[in-house]
């Protein structure tokens, strides 16, 4: 096809070709949604969320067919986490829609956001307001932060620096499960009650745990773009 933006001309492709459920999950995109400047200890980069997000979107697109757009490059945050670099839920959104529409003229019509970052829940209300709003699955993949879980799955991808565990606690990092953030603990009790919860039993790397995460949630999402494909096939 000479001119992408013609998606009139989609069906001289080999849709048929390759691994994938059917033709109809060439109308499925799968966008990652994370956060790119956010601190996480020692052992976690910065970049942590939308590398654990970028990982799960590209397992889920290979085993589905479902095309994988990248990535969303600014994120947010609720103004009394202080831990990172953020933008408003505007920009992210705006930037949401700028994919889907550029996706749309490769003939995508339904899209599966992966968020691997809590603070971008602050969209969902802009995005159900919208006019993609039935055009949308948001898959929310969230964890303590920079707590076992998240280590877990970090290490099993391979984004952990495993040798400095023992300098990853919250006396040296407050950001860790966010126990020293007390601005953030005091507006949110759930922040509070997870600080809690890693205060007492501390923090640890276990890579069994961090498969057992990382196969449920790609199941999931592989789930999501079967009932997408369903809504589809009806069509």
């Amino acid at each position: 096809m000479n001119n992408m933006n013609n998606i009139n001309n989609i069906n001289n492709l080999r849709l048929n070709s390759g691994n994938i459920i059917n033709n109809n999950i060439y109308k499925i995109g799968i966008i990652a949604l994370g956060s790119y400047l956010e601190n996480h200890g020692s052992v976690l980069p910065i970049d942590t969320d939308i590398k654990i997000a970028s990982y799960i979107g590209l397992n889920v697109s290979i085993i589905t067919g479902a095309r994988f757009l990248g990535c969303v490059l600014p994120s947010t945050e609720y103004s009394y986490v202080k831990h990172g670099i953020h933008n408003s839920p505007n920009e992210v959104v705006q930037y949401i829609y700028y994919l889907i529409e550029q996706s749309k003229k490769i003939a995508i019509e339904k899209f599966l956001i992966i968020n691997c970052h809590g603070g971008n829940k602050l969209i969902e209300e802009l995005i159900n307001k919208s006019k993609y709003k039935n055009d949308i699955i948001i898959r929310n993949i969230t964890f303590t932060h920079a707590s076992t879980e998240e280590l877990s799955v970090g290490s099993v991808i391979g984004i952990t620096n495993n040798n400095l565990l023992n300098k990853h606690t919250s006396e040296n990092y407050p950001e860790i499960a966010m126990i020293g953030l007390k601005e953030a603990r005091q507006n949110n009790r759930y922040i509070d009650e997870e600080a809690k919860i890693v205060e007492q039993k501390g923090i640890k790397i276990d890579e069994q745990l961090g498969k057992e995460i990382l196969n449920k949630q790609i199941n999931n999402c592989v789930n999501d773009i079967k009932q997408i494909i369903s809504e589809l096939n009806k069509k």
